[in-house]
């Protein structure tokens, strides 16, 4: 019947669209429903009920283009439609839904948390780019895929995995270091399943970091540099990075560890990654990210084994003497 109603709806009958969007729909607050824990924030903040926010993810797909239904054929055309059998067209509609609600669910979180949407947006990328082995991104139901999802096995629950991250959160600097650590607690907890939902994991790696930011501030209330402007920040930085540089040449250019090259674009990875944390927001997130827009060829394992040591390393000296300048300019305005 699916298959049936499909094609007269695109055909352009009004009886037959209705019944595909009534179907589509139920399809929609099916899958919702096995997202239940992670959509209760949004159903409390903007929906009154499951139903509006199924609406919401799957409504572009019946915006007519010349009359036609372009969200749906630029997936299943009509002449496909008539090639597949009907579970062929169950199981096309059911990639389709799938994928527009987590879209939908992705673009919802970016209104009412946008520092979770750049969480979700940055593991998504990093799955779409193979940045980590073993690692991969299933669309069709919005999970982080690990290892041999054959195995009938049990889900690991959000509050043992927010307890196992939490533990190595100080290890993760960026959203491979992000992915890379849930493949490893998941190997390491063989009586779980490799998977979890992407979703979810945004929103436990979020509220780990909330809670160490939390720390962080009551350990420091007074934020080094929070009484200057962005524009003296960056220049105080600058002068810093200048005068480091007389002595990371002597350390690795002129012993032939690195080109001057080389730590030119460490400097400007290092100024950007300093800038991020202290100064202002930058559209990139995280060590290895800020590096490797300086070198394009770098990949992420190249990076672990012979980058992360000198980036690490230099970034601690550079935020040290930086902090330190700032303390001092305010020590020295106050008196």
């Amino acid at each position: 019947m699916l298959k049936y109603t499909l094609i007269k709806a695109l055909d352009g009958e009004e009886r037959a669209v209705n019944r595909l969007c009534n179907e589509f729909r139920r399809i929609s607050v099916a899958y919702l429903r096995t997202k239940a824990n992670t959509n209760t924030f949004l159903l409390d903040h903007l929906y009154k009920n499951i139903d509006d926010l199924a609406l919401d993810c799957i409504a572009d797909l019946f915006g007519r283009q010349d009359h036609c239904f372009k969200g749906i054929e630029d997936f299943i055309s009509r002449e496909e439609a008539e090639k597949l059998s009907e579970s062929q067209i169950e199981v096309k509609i059911r990639q389709l839904i799938f994928s527009k609600v987590n879209d939908g669910l992705y673009r919802n979180y970016k209104k009412l948390d946008p520092s979770l949407s750049r969480i979700i947006r940055n593991l998504k990328r990093t799955l779409d780019e193979d940045k980590v082995s073993r690692a991969s991104y299933d669309a069709n139901t919005g999970e982080i895929l690990t290892g041999n999802v054959e195995r009938k096995l049990p889900k690991i629950s959000d509050e043992i995995l927010e307890i196992k991250l939490s533990s190595r959160y100080a290890e993760i600097n960026n959203s491979v270091d992000a992915v890379q650590s849930l493949v490893e607690i998941l190997d390491e907890s063989e009586a779980y399943a490799p998977r979890f939902k992407l979703i979810n994991y945004a929103v436990i790696l979020r509220k780990v970091s909330a809670y160490r930011l939390e720390n962080e501030e009551e350990q420091d209330q007074d934020h080094p540099g929070k009484k200057h402007d962005n524009e003296t920040l960056k220049k105080t930085l600058r002068q810093c990075i200048n005068e480091e540089k007389k002595h990371l040449t002597k350390t690795y250019v002129l012993s032939d560890k690195l080109s001057r090259e080389q730590l030119d674009k460490y400097l400007m990875a290092i100024e950007d990654i300093i800038i991020a944390d202290f100064i202002c927001e930058m559209p990139r997130e995280g060590y290895f990210e800020h590096v490797e827009f300086h070198f394009p060829e770098l990949t992420y394992d190249r990076y672990r084994a012979d980058h992360r040591p000198i980036v690490e390393y230099i970034t601690k000296k550079l935020r040290g003497r930086f902090l330190s300048q700032i303390r001092k300019q305010e020590n020295f305005s106050r008196s």
